[in-house]
């Protein structure tokens, strides 16, 4: 009796989905590759976006130059952060949303053989920035540690002028620079 209840509502769930979407799914290629893909090597990841497949590939980890825009959304991510959560990313969801959604849309415009590494330079931008941070936040308060509150006044001092940024963004395009992965 129990199973045949819930398989009635499972049909009935289906039975009031909408119709069109449900062609659309049925005929669109969606995320898949279709046959041509394949044979050109124009891969497509799960979401339909080229070049952004990483399975077998090691050329993702590499720093690719990102608009000055990225660079900055990052910086500001970083010290909403610091603001806000005391170094550590909060529970703003909404916010880390928007924030990721600015660069997938970013990454989407970009061409699809820097498509990969994109992401992983802002990363690497944003791990650099916050570890700088991170440690001219514990010069001036040796006992602070990270998700604790951080005066204003020492934040403030910090981002004072754009000395951090420009140091991290100089050191993430140093010439050899093709790993900055920093622990913070």
């Amino acid at each position: 009796m129990r199973i045949g209840n819930n398989y009635q509502g499972i049909m009935q769930l289906f039975s009031r989905m909408d119709a069109r979407s449900m062609a659309v799914k049925r005929t669109g290629t969606g995320g898949r590759n279709t046959i041509e893909d394949l044979r050109s090597g124009h891969f497509k990841n799960s979401y339909g976006v080229e070049g952004m497949g990483i399975t077998g590939k090691t050329d993702w980890r590499r720093i690719v130059h990102v608009s000055d825009e990225m660079k900055q959304h990052v910086y500001e991510d970083v010290k909403k952060a610091f603001y806000k959560f005391g170094g550590m990313s909060g529970d703003d969801t909404a916010g880390t949303d928007a924030y990721y959604d600015k660069i997938h849309a970013y990454v989407k415009t970009l061409d699809p053989n820097t498509r990969r590494a994109a992401p992983w330079t802002l990363s690497q931008l944003h791990l650099n920035i916050a570890g700088r941070v991170t440690q001219a936040v514990q010069e001036k308060d040796p006992a602070w540690t990270a998700g604790r509150p951080i005066s204003h006044k020492i934040l403030d001092e910090v981002f004072a002028g754009d000395v951090i940024y420009q140091d991290s963004v100089n050191a993430l395009y140093a010439k050899g620079s093709r790993r900055l992965d920093i622990e913070v």
